[in-house]
C-alpha cells in the first residue's frame, strides 16, 4: 500500500510540475507575444511567482514520495546506502535521475529567485531595453533547460520501472 500511495502522489506532483512548465512554454509565452504583450511583465510576475511557490513545495514532496516509493517497493535503508545498490543497473539509473533533479533545483533557484523576477521587473519598467532582453532571454533559456531536465527525469523514471 505504501508503494502505491507514494507512486500515485509522486506522479501527481510530477504531472503538476511538468504540466505547469509545458503550459508556460506552449500557451503562456506564445499568448504574451502579441495580444497580451502590454501585460507580459505583470503576467509573468504573477503567474511565475505562484508557480514558483508551488514548485518549491513540490520539490521536497517529490523527494519524500520518491524515498517512500523505494521503501514501499521493498528496498531497505541499508540497501539504499550500500555501494552495491548504487553500482547496480537500478542504482545507476536512479543516481542519474537524482543528479538531474539536483540540477533542476539549482536551475530553479537561479531562475525563480534571480533571473525571472529581474526579467519581470525590467519588462514592466523598461520593456524595450537591451538589458531587459538579456534577462528575458536568460530566464527563458533557464526555463527551457529546466523543462528538458524534467523530461529527462521522466525518461529515467520510466526506465526505472523497466529495470
Amino acid at each position: 500500500m505504501l508503494y502505491k500511495v507514494s507512486v500515485f502522489l509522486h506522479l501527481v506532483f510530477v504531472a503538476f510540475w511538468l504540466g505547469g512548465m509545458l503550459f508556460t512554454a506552449a500557451v503562456l509565452v506564445p499568448a504574451t507575444r502579441k495580444r497580451l504583450k502590454e501585460h507580459r511583465g505583470m503576467l509573468f510576475t504573477e503567474l511565475g511567482t505562484r508557480f514558483s511557490r508551488i514548485s518549491w513545495v513540490l520539490f521536497p514532496l517529490l523527494f519524500v514520495t520518491g524515498i517512500t516509493a523505494l521503501l514501499g517497493k521493498g528496498f531497505t535503508l541499508d540497501a539504499l546506502i550500500s555501494s552495491q545498490f548504487w553500482s547496480s543497473g537500478y542504482g545507476t539509473t536512479l543516481m542519474s535521475k537524482l543528479v538531474i533533479f539536483g540540477l533542476v533545483l539549482i536551475i530553479s533557484g537561479v531562475h525563480d529567485f534571480w533571473l525571472g523576477p529581474k526579467a519581470s521587473e525590467l519588462m514592466e519598467q523598461y520593456p524595450e531595453s537591451s538589458r531587459t532582453q538579456r534577462f528575458r532571454k536568460a530566464s527563458s533559456w533557464a526555463g527551457r533547460l529546466n523543462l528538458f531536465a524534467g523530461l529527462t527525469i521522466l525518461y529515467y523514471a520510466v526506465t526505472l520501472v523497466r529495470v
